[in-house]
């Protein structure tokens, strides 16, 4: 008995499971500014990023770039204006991040 229970809990794990896509995305966003939060996990720091038309189930109030302005090529000097509009292409980070809200930036320009 104890053997037919454990195999029918397996196999509604492995029928409950569902392979995940990973969608890249694109479109206007607003940097919001560099996150100022200290906390021992790699889920604090980066430069905030409200994506607009975010399109994901539940979708979170900001995600996190692991990059500066400068490292994307934004230059914008010492001190820059936050909030900054801008059109970026983007995808989910699925390596060491993944877990933290992190998007990696493909392409990434000013918007007018």
């Amino acid at each position: 008995m104890k053997t037919l229970l454990v195999v029918l809990c397996m196999a509604l794990a492995v029928a409950g499971c569902k392979k995940g896509t990973v969608k890249p995305g694109a479109g206007n966003a607003t940097l919001l500014g560099y996150d100022q939060r200290k906390c021992p996990t790699p889920g604090c720091g980066g430069l905030m990023v409200t994506l607009k038309n975010d399109t994901t189930k539940n979708p979170r109030p900001f995600y996190l770039i692991n990059a500066t302005l400068e490292q994307l090529g934004l230059g914008m000097g010492t001190n820059p204006k936050f909030p900054i509009n801008v059109n970026l292409s983007y995808r989910p980070d699925t390596g060491r991040f993944a877990g933290y809200n992190y998007i990696i930036v493909t392409h990434i320009t000013l918007a007018n």
